[in-house]
């Protein structure tokens, strides 16, 4: 029966998905026993999702060479509606300066409120010579401490993804609502580019197709049945050969 093949081109990596949905009939499929969708299982969908989304947006806009920031506060902040009024303020001035040295500036960033007081913000962003990112994250970030870390591993951002929405969450959880959006990006993101098709057959092999130029990335391929649709999904990555990770 039908089933669709999802193909996202994000950066250096293209990843593959073939599942079935309830937009496309699966008739003669057999569908498992599908888990009752508590709140704790919609939950657990949501955050799949959300992972998988950003992941696919960090791999579209950066690279090995950018910087992944932790930035502290010397002084509590009362809340998130707080502290993104601080960050809000930092990224504009570092935009600026950015702009000034003839550079365009992206990011993504989160922020983390944890259940013990925590204060954070966790974000990535692009790194260029002729900018001084210590420099500039010290003249407009006051409020506490910097760790600046260099991305070392590539197009793979499936655990910084992963870290970036279990800050986010926590702050959720912390706060009880959640205030604002998950995560904050730059508006001049290029957006991964994701082409669906519905495949004409009876079932989908579970087997990488391999594509010259490019290599599977470790640890990615995924297969098993969905606890939200009940039907069998297969997934895998590709990593153009170059700009694989080394770390």
């Amino acid at each position: 029966m039908p089933y669709i093949k999802e193909i996202c081109v994000a950066g250096g990596i293209i990843e593959i998905c073939k599942y079935y949905t309830y937009r496309v009939n699966v008739k003669g499929e057999k569908r498992a026993v599908k888990e009752k969708q508590t709140s704790e299982a919609q939950k657990r969908v949501n955050q799949r999702k959300a992972e998988k989304d950003l992941r696919r947006l960090m791999a579209a806009n950066f690279k090995n060479g950018d910087v992944v920031v932790r930035l502290d506060f010397h002084k509590r902040p009362v809340g998130s509606e707080e502290m993104q009024a601080m960050i809000s303020k930092a990224v504009r001035n570092m935009g600026n300066a950015y702009r000034r040295a003839g550079i365009t500036f992206k990011y993504i960033y989160v922020k983390e409120v944890g259940h013990r007081g925590g204060r954070h913000i966790h974000m990535i962003m692009n790194r260029d010579e002729g900018v001084d990112i210590l420099k500039c994250l010290t003249k407009y970030w006051p409020h506490g401490g910097i760790h600046v870390d260099p991305w070392t591993t590539g197009p793979n951002f499936q655990k910084l993804a992963s870290y970036f929405i279990k800050y986010a969450l926590k702050t959720e959880e912390t706060e009880g609502r959640l205030i604002g959006k998950r995560w904050y990006s730059s508006r001049n993101l290029t957006k991964p580019r994701i082409r669906k098709i519905v495949i004409r057959s009876n079932r989908f092999k579970e087997k990488v197709a391999e594509k010259k130029g490019y290599v599977l990335e470790k640890d990615s391929v995924r297969s098993g049945v969905s606890d939200f649709t009940g039907f069998r999904y297969f997934s895998y990555v590709l990593t153009l050969i170059g700009q694989e990770g080394s770390g």
